[in-house]
């Protein structure tokens, strides 16, 4: 949906830089990265957000470094949205969070909360007369 609408081609990114894809440009050259999340419950089920405070970090760093947005889309069992990655909030709110169904200890960890109101909707294309 987010390739079509705006005409990015997404390259998976080395595990090694944490964001899922580098979204290049018509012309070949980098316009932004991105996390894609997949979630089995409606958008607005939860009013925030969690993602690990590392994806937060990397994220800010590849920003930094290279002066290119990131951005977090998420595709809901209802609906899909997406919001800038690292949420614009000061101080970030931080907690204990993640799960444990895959019984992994590391799971576990440092996460950040944003509010659902962050995401911009996005209309799926395919539905739309």
């Amino acid at each position: 949906m987010i390739e079509a609408k705006y005409n990015y081609k997404f390259v998976k990114m080395p595990i090694k830089l944490s964001l899922d894809y580098m979204l290049l440009g018509l012309d070949g050259m980098a316009r932004a990265f991105m996390e894609m999340r997949q979630r089995k419950t409606p958008m607005r089920k939860y009013p925030t957000y969690m993602i690990s405070l590392y994806k937060v970090m990397m994220a800010r760093q590849l920003t930094q470094t290279t002066g290119l947005p990131c951005y977090l889309a998420v595709q809901w069992s209802d609906k899909a949205g997406i919001c800038k990655l690292p949420p614009d909030i000061t101080p970030l709110r931080i907690s204990q969070g993640g799960s444990m169904q895959r019984g992994d200890s590391q799971d576990i960890e440092p996460v950040v909360y944003f509010d659902m109101s962050d995401f911009k909707e996005l209309a799926n294309e395919k539905h739309e007369e």
